[in-house]
């Protein structure tokens, strides 16, 4: 299982540049960054990125055709394939951030994905594209400059229909806190899809972003861990459903504004919630620790791994830096040797 990265969308291209250097001594397959309409455009922050690195894969998450137009998209991803020899990758998603700040009409977001997983896919600089879709009709389009190897284009997908489609065209899947319980059993849809389709999952690559919450001592950790806690799948049925009951349920949907508070005000006090559903959560949807704690909570990646995931995207947060050195000293060797 590769050990990918994600920050937030908040760093300026001088130190994304310095973040991706470092998370590429360390070992780190990939640096992905989170989309967000309000940040700073992040295929221009990865253009000085991709300077001075060589190996680490150039990854941004998630990107909804509804926000770009597929053949804008391509073009932006293709630069950013050129200038970094290959590199480039994306996730395409049906929604994300881009729902905080308009309204969208998400009726066909299944078919918008997919066609724009498919245009991805097949422009290019071989011949001109005419693509007859419903959504995104496209013809004449080419890039002579676009360059090989093409860029990974992979699905942000939790649920069935869009895991289902994802095996048609997309080199993978990205699913984002995905709890354990639920990995096997969305692997396996995806991989039956794959086999429908006449795909192998050999190359098929299967990710899940996962908040790592690892600090010198344990309180930081957790205050880290509970100020963004809201961020876990904003903390829906779906992910919950495994490990809390049906009334810890309903408290943490009708408790949601509390949960936004202490991330609005990054305070790690969540009122009205009572502590053991609050530890539940962190316990079963981030790897939160002391840095003394890390090797036995590693137990949980390697759950991950066993479950079939290629790749594992881990969530970073405050002090990326240190947290990226960390990786590299003790989660990218044990996996090496797992």
């Amino acid at each position: 299982m590769k050990i990918d990265i994600a920050l937030e969308p908040v760093f300026s291209a001088d130190e994304l540049a310095e973040l991706g250097k470092l998370a590429e001594i360390n070992g780190i397959h990939s640096i992905w960054v989170t989309n967000d309409p309000q940040a700073r455009d992040l295929f221009m922050l990865y253009s000085r990125l991709a300077a001075v690195t060589n190996r680490i894969r150039l990854g941004v998450m998630a990107v909804s055709p509804m926000e770009v137009h597929p053949i804008k998209l391509s073009a932006s991803l293709q630069t950013l394939n050129e200038m970094s020899g290959g590199r480039a990758a994306i996730v395409v998603g049906a929604g994300g951030a881009i729902l905080a700040n308009t309204r969208i009409d998400l009726s066909r977001r299944v078919r918008a994905v997919r066609e724009c997983v498919e245009i991805l896919q097949e422009a290019g600089a071989d011949k001109p594209l005419n693509y007859d879709g419903e959504l995104y009709p496209v013809w004449n389009y080419r890039m002579p400059w676009a360059v090989d190897p093409r860029p990974d284009i992979l699905v942000g997908a939790n649920v069935d229909q869009m895991l289902r489609m994802s095996a048609r065209r997309a080199d993978g899947i990205h699913m984002s806190d995905m709890p354990l319980p639920l990995v096997p059993g969305a692997l396996k849809k995806a991989g039956g899809a794959l086999d429908k389709h006449g795909r192998s999952t050999d190359g098929f690559e299967f990710n899940n972003f996962w908040a790592f919450h690892v600090k010198r001592d344990r309180a930081a950790a957790e205050f880290e861990a509970r100020s963004r806690l809201v961020l876990r799948g904003m903390l829906k049925e779906l992910y919950i459903d495994p490990f809390l009951d049906p009334a810890e349920v309903k408290l943490v949907r009708d408790k949601m504004p509390s949960f936004y508070r202490a991330f609005n005000e990054m305070t790690d006090e969540i009122d009205d919630v009572p502590e053991a559903i609050v530890e539940t959560l962190i316990e079963n949807l981030t790897l939160t620790a002391s840095e003394a704690e890390l090797d036995d909570r590693l137990k949980v990646l390697e759950e991950f791994a066993d479950a079939g995931l290629t790749h594992i995207t881990l969530g970073l947060h405050d002090d990326p830096a240190d947290t990226i050195r960390l990786i590299g000293e003790r989660v990218i060797p044990h996996f090496n040797a797992y």
